[in-house]
């Protein structure tokens, strides 16, 4: 007699029989099914309470709204970090939305079944999990979002950053003197190949030679004077200290001229007045040189300012992920409305991405949990069965191997013992036929 295990189908059934009063239901084909998937459900079970569809249909696509999110969060990175077209790198985006989906639906899946109150204790490691993964899509995401302001800000600070950069070397550096030789100024030292130093220093030495010179001289000058005054005195008959009053080119005029015009060629006034025109002239044209050594090394240190400040700004390149959340975190800081918007937009990112384990967590025990329950339990039951019945098999097996063994045995050792006890009354019948002739053969000898 045979039993039909088959589901009736619905032809089977009278027509009175209301749709969906029967179980399994005819199994689910489309979009739906797909998704379901995507959260680890087996249709087959499902079938048996069709009315859960709806619940694991929209799970799926919130597992599939989370690895899309990621996608898109990897490619906002992406973009940030190259400089490639985003379809290039469409690839990678698909390829992490594809990681992020098996891995959520395999927290999902692996919750199936749980029923009673240790099904909180499960989900706390996935919650972590969740929310450590989506803290990690919704950072990028976050940036987009507020990616007007957040370009600006990094703008603006480069180029502040640039004009301080700028004014430091100028302040180091400034034209027409010597660069600053303090702490500050230390990694802010410029190197020109035309240098104002040397023209300065010769302008300098001559100034001093000249005023070295021109001291002594006006001192001599101003003996000469004195004598010179005195010969003029005696000569036109003033009277004082030292002067006869007589007035005409007397011998006293005489000397006294003498006296005069000896001193000023001895100590050569008028080649000393010529050395100090000359000299006067050599600072003309030393402070001259000056001026331009300072207007070629101001344009010199300008141009390698310039240089600076170019390679400086080559240097900042394209605005990148880490530019971008520094920027962020100088706006929250001054703005509280940013601050708490961008806390909010992550906060709201995060959730999202934890958004498959809340919902299974918040959704209770299903009835396709109870029957998942109850198949897993089943199938733990039935393994157990088998286990034992090959068990059982094995082990008859190996007795009956046992048994036929022992047998041969028996069997052999019992040929063994009758063939030596054969071998052994064979050899006590030749003894005896031996002994016999041995005696007869005595005898006939007697």
């Amino acid at each position: 007699m045979s039993v039909d295990t088959e589901a009736p189908s619905r032809g089977a059934l009278p027509p009175d029989v209301p749709l969906g009063t029967y179980r399994p239901v005819d199994p689910h084909r489309g979009l739906g099914r797909r998704l379901r998937a995507l959260a680890g459900v087996r249709e087959e079970i499902l079938d048996w309470v069709p009315e859960e569809r709806p619940r694991y249909t929209r799970l799926g696509a919130i597992i599939f709204n989370t690895g899309l999110l990621a996608g898109v969060s990897l490619l906002v990175a992406l973009s940030n970090l190259s400089t490639v077209s985003w379809i290039l790198l469409l690839p990678a985006g698909l390829l992490w939305a594809y990681v992020i989906i098996s891995f959520d639906g395999w927290l999902i899946s692996s919750t199936h079944g749980m029923l009673g109150g240790g099904k909180a204790k499960v989900f706390v490691p996935r919650l972590v999990i969740s929310v450590l993964m989506g803290a990690v899509i919704a950072e990028p995401l976050v940036l987009w979002v507020f990616q007007p302001a957040i370009h600006k800000e990094v703008l603006d600070g480069r180029q502040n950053e640039l004009s301080a950069y700028e004014s430091q070397y100028r302040l180091c550096n400034p034209e027409g003197a010597p660069a600053l030789k303090t702490d500050d100024c230390a990694d802010y030292q410029l190197t020109i190949k035309d240098s104002p130093e040397a023209a300065k220093q010769e302008l300098d030495k001559a100034v001093s030679n000249r005023n070295a010179a021109k001291s002594e001289y006006d001192a001599l000058y101003a003996q000469w004077d004195g004598l010179e005054k005195l010969a003029r005195a005696e000569c036109s008959g003033a009277k004082g200290d030292g002067l006869t009053g007589v007035a005409g080119d007397g011998p006293e005029c005489d000397r006294n001229r003498e006296v005069a015009d000896r001193f000023r060629s001895d100590n050569q006034l008028d080649k000393r007045q010529a050395d100090l025109t000359a000299a006067n002239g050599r600072i003309d044209t030393l402070t001259k040189d000056l001026g331009t050594a300072q207007q070629t090394a101001g344009q010199q240190i300008s141009e390698a300012i310039t240089a600076k400040v170019t390679s400086m700004r080559d240097h900042q390149g394209v605005i990148g992920i880490l530019d971008e959340d520094d920027a962020l975190g100088r706006l929250s800081d001054r703005s509280a409305l940013v601050f708490v918007a961008q806390w909010l937009v992550r906060l709201l990112l995060i959730a999202i991405d934890c958004l498959p384990a809340l919902t299974k967590l918040m959704s209770g025990s299903t009835a396709y949990d109870v029957l998942v329950s109850r198949q897993v339990e089943v199938a733990r039951r039935l393994h157990d069965r088998h286990v034992t019945l090959r068990e059982r098999q094995d082990t008859a097996d190996n007795d009956v191997w046992l048994q036929r063994t022992e047998y041969h045995l028996r069997t052999r050792i019992d040929s063994i013992e009758e063939a030596d006890r054969s071998a052994r009354a064979r050899r006590e019948s030749d003894l005896d036929a031996e002994i016999d002739k041995l005696a007869a053969k005595l005898r006939n000898q007697r």
